[in-house]
């Protein structure tokens, strides 16, 4: 099988805004929050326009700066094949998902969200509906975990806020209740099959893992891709397993792994 080549991730080609878009999109930006409004921020990345509906300082900044997740970001976007379905486990506003569509191979995509945290969810809805990404766009205001039921969510920062995490408390303000389901369940509830996932949890990685054993089974992804962090499960399953192991004795090898601050960016296939 021949790899597709990895877009260049150096900020110009990835669409990192520059010094002066920043500040006229800042400036868009707090004219509309002044007027009681969100503001449509319309940006080129990877190649091609997206749309976000921002009503954060965290958004603006994550639509102006994807490069320091780029080579991350470049890989995925260059795994996806016409027809793919894609999984976005831990989609916070969208702007993975939203990628993804955008890309001449994903335009025949069909996409499913997942985000539990409201704000972040309510952010996501309004990003899919901006591209006109509907029917074949999907959020979920759930989480994929290894058991069905309910859990904390530890809640922390505004909206945007990519840090909420299911196992990690430190820095939390708070937190909710949300709904659990695994990715077993819910591919046979909707009668649906990732062919490529994200996964971006904060933590807790091995328990979405542990969540599609049933799933693997049956059917195998063609490509996994996954932030692994320092804190909950630590690279590790629930049961303790090194996560390169559970992987493994399933059929799947690391091909690729980039640090990435204190946790790590890792491709299976």
């Amino acid at each position: 099988m021949t790899t597709p080549a990895t877009p260049a991730a150096d900020s110009a080609a990835i669409g990192d805004l520059s010094l002066g878009q920043r500040l006229r999109h800042r400036l868009a930006f707090w004219a509309h929050r002044l007027r009681g409004r969100d503001y449509p921020m319309t940006v080129r990345l990877f190649g091609q326009p997206v749309t976000l509906i921002v009503t954060a300082g965290r958004e603006l900044h994550r639509a102006a700066a994807v490069s320091y997740e780029g080579d991350f970001l470049g890989r995925l976007l260059a795994h996806i094949q016409p027809g793919d379905t894609f999984f976005d486990v831990g989609a916070n506003i969208g702007l993975v998902s939203v990628l993804v569509a955008a890309q001449p191979h994903g335009r025949t995509a069909t996409i499913h969200a997942f985000e539990p945290e409201p704000r972040n969810h309510a952010q996501l809805e309004r990003n899919l509906a901006a591209n006109r990404l509907a029917p074949r766009a999907h959020a979920h205001a759930v989480a994929l975990a290894r058991e069905e039921g309910t859990a904390a969510l530890f809640v922390r920062g505004s909206a945007g806020e990519g840090r909420h995490s299911l196992v990690a408390k430190k820095g939390a303000t708070g937190s909710i209740a949300v709904p659990l389901t695994t990715m077993t369940a819910f591919c046979a509830r909707h009668d649906t099959r990732p062919d490529v996932l994200k996964i971006d949890v904060e933590g807790a990685e091995g328990d979405v893992l542990a969540g599609m054993a049933g799933l693997l089974e049956t059917h195998h992804p063609r490509e996994i891709f996954m932030e692994i962090h320092n804190k909950g499960g630590e690279d590790r399953m629930p049961d303790g397993t090194l996560i390169d192991d559970w992987l493994a004795t399933r059929g799947y090898t690391r091909v690729w792994e980039r640090a990435r601050g204190t946790g790590r960016h890792r491709h299976y296939r």
